[in-house]
């Protein structure tokens, strides 16, 4: 039974909602606006994340200190953000030098779009590295992460289950991000491997927010910085 609910929860939480923002993807012609960046992953990220919560606490009747329960404290939690930062821009790196050569790359024009309005509003960039970074994509996708590790950990005690689920969970957060083509989806999905690892051995949440933070946060600054005027 336990499993069963456990399928159900992972199916309106993460599978029903990715095929659906996969479907949306495939069939949006004419893209999104700026406004629509802005508001779409607050509510989408917002509204996901409060159904989540409801859902573990009262459906699956479990603690939501499941996605915080390794030893640790805010202090460590931000070194440890940093660190896999850090981690994160050197596989950036390596994978422009080895994969890029191999697979194709779509550019996200939209997201450039909304970096050049950003430019001209000041109000759209500070509620882009606010709300919409920390609640709509980070927390979200993290949250997002934990989930399908601890919901999925539970049906067996063996590693190399839990190797798998890290596994499975990086293949669900890179497909999720199919539009960026087959280089986005390998990269992401390889950055996953690295974050499920680390919460196979921390169990800490924060720390991945705040790495996804940083990683998303400096890659669109430099670009506000770099980028040339159209």
């Amino acid at each position: 039974m336990n499993k069963i609910k456990s399928i159900i929860a992972l199916s309106i939480i993460v599978f029903i909602p990715f095929g659906l923002m996969l479907w949306i993807r495939n069939h949006q012609s004419t893209g999104f606006a700026s406004l629509e960046l802005i508001t779409y992953p607050l509510l989408f990220g917002g509204l996901s994340i409060a159904i989540l919560v409801f859902i573990k606490k009262f459906f699956l009747k479990e603690k939501l200190i499941d996605f915080n329960s390794g030893k640790g404290r805010w202090t460590t939690d931000i070194f440890w953000g940093l660190i896999l930062t850090v981690i994160y821009f050197l596989l950036f790196y390596l994978e422009r030098l080895t994969l890029s050569n191999v697979l194709q790359f779509n550019s996200n024009r939209e997201l450039l779009g909304l970096m050049l309005d950003m430019r001209k509003n000041p109000l759209l960039m500070f509620v882009w590295f606010g709300p919409v970074l920390w609640l709509g994509i980070a927390l979200y996708e993290e949250l997002i992460r934990v989930f399908v590790l601890t919901s999925l950990w539970k049906w067996s005690k063996r590693p190399i289950w839990a190797m798998t689920v890290i596994f499975i969970s990086a293949i669900i957060i890179g497909l999720a991000h199919w539009s960026q083509g087959p280089y986005g989806m390998v990269t992401i999905g390889i950055k996953g491997m690295v974050s499920g690892y680390f919460f196979l051995k921390k169990k800490r949440l924060m720390p991945l927010v705040y790495a996804h933070v940083l990683y998303d946060g400096i890659q669109v600054a430099l670009l506000l910085l770099t980028y040339p005027d159209p």
